[in-house]
């Protein structure tokens, strides 16, 4: 039997592997929207897509994960995940291709990431499975920083589509080692496994206070995707305003920069949230971050590379610093007998507001115009409005009030 340590560090290493094409068409968007002529609302649909293929597939594939082995939801959905990323490379050559791919690989991160934590939780216990918890859900904001970095220097070097086919082997390599290595690994099955009924689900949707923080959680996902997915074209844009500015850093590096910042902002978020209180943490965050939106959109032009770059990195720790508040209090608020059913609600409002950043954002851009700062500022601005739904959520909805700060 495989010891804890290099169990743990193999599974976070999978799913950062299976995530090499995550970022692909966000790192690309430029290139690709003047490729195929794509409007900004286009790309934004075809950013949101991504995240709309986890919404709809998590809910299917999460829950089977109560029923049966996840070694066999997690290697079909890495090996899905490899299939769109290759059909990417291979065959995308427009708005509907793109659009497809992206679904389908969204879909395969879906039956990768929380099967892949029911891997480790179910074959371990007390503080190992509780530290491969916590070094799991970090390996999400790794993969996504190591995919836009990887895209950005395998594009330069070989193209796109070169760079989404060798993408495609991390989510094979991933499948293949894994596959191997649980093989006759025994599952831990409890007692609370068990699939979360109809009756459980009304019950979560007619709590009033995990309700607030589920729509507070997608508020939060509708402004941090919408950052992360065109980070990159917004950086390209303002980088043709000022051509002679030293400090240019290659947006897609930044970006990756933008992403890996969701670790240490989102942990020490969540202890300064112990702190003075979540609730109050969270709203104070998500209304700093909508005021600072429109900053960051406007400054385009307005302001020397390498400042806008720090607005951009300091935006970006903002609209992160209440993530693991957000999660931690849902777990803290809920009925621990329906915590399946709150995990599978909040998981699916979020990811709404994940699907629906990328696409508004494209809206406001193009109804405004993509080529004036007047249109990416609008676009920032919109943003902000969209995470300011949190914390009316949190303070209207919810009546029960915040969690109580630590002592």
């Amino acid at each position: 039997m495989i010891r804890v340590k290099p169990l743990i560090t193999l599974v976070c290493a999978a799913e950062i592997a299976g995530m090499a094409a995550y970022a692909g068409f966000v790192a690309q968007l430029p290139l690709l929207s003047a490729a195929w002529d794509l409007t900004a609302s286009h790309a934004g649909w075809v950013s949101g897509a991504f995240y709309a293929g986890y919404g709809l597939a998590v809910p299917i594939l999460v829950t089977r994960t109560d029923r049966t082995d996840p070694l066999r939801v997690y290697l079909p959905s890495m090996l899905a995940t490899a299939a769109g990323a290759l059909g990417f490379a291979l065959l995308a050559d427009g708005f509907w291709s793109a659009l497809l791919f992206q679904v389908i690989m969204g879909a395969g991160l879906a039956g990768t990431y929380m099967p892949g934590l029911r891997l480790l939780t179910d074959r371990l216990e007390g503080a190992a499975q509780s530290r491969a918890v916590a070094l799991y859900t970090s390996s999400y904001a790794i993969g996504t920083g190591f995919s836009f970095a990887m895209i950005g220097v395998l594009s330069t070097w070989l193209g796109w589509r070169w760079a989404f086919g060798l993408a495609a082997i991390g989510p094979v390599t991933a499948a293949i080692t894994v596959a191997m290595v649980f093989r006759g690994q025994a599952r831990r099955r409890t007692a609370a496994s068990q699939d979360p009924g109809r009756q459980q689900f009304v019950a979560v949707l007619r709590d009033r206070a995990v309700m607030a923080r589920a729509v507070a959680y997608g508020a939060h996902n509708f402004e941090l995707f919408g950052l992360w997915s065109w980070a990159v074209a917004f950086l390209t844009f303002a980088y043709a305003l000022r051509p002679g500015d030293p400090l240019q850093i290659e947006p897609t590096l930044v970006a990756a920069v933008l992403t890996l910042l969701l670790l240490p902002a989102s942990v020490g978020g969540n202890e300064l949230a112990l702190r003075i209180g979540r609730r109050r943490w969270i709203v104070s965050v998500m209304i700093g971050s909508a005021a600072l939106a429109p900053v960051v959109g406007f400054a385009a032009g307005e302001v020397v590379s390498a400042v806008l770059i720090a607005l951009c990195l300091v935006y970006g720790v903002a609209v992160a610093a209440e993530s693991g508040a957000l999660t931690s209090s849902v777990v803290a608020t809920g009925d621990t007998r329906q915590r399946g059913a709150i995990m599978a609600v909040y998981s699916m409002v979020g990811f709404a507001g994940a699907f629906a950043g990328p696409l508004v954002f494209g809206w406001v851009l193009g109804g405004v115009g993509a080529g004036s700062g007047a249109g990416w500022g609008a676009a920032f601005a919109a943003m902000g409005l969209g995470a300011l739904v949190g914390p009316v959520a949190l303070l209207l909805v919810d009546r029960r009030g915040g969690d109580r700060p630590r002592s």
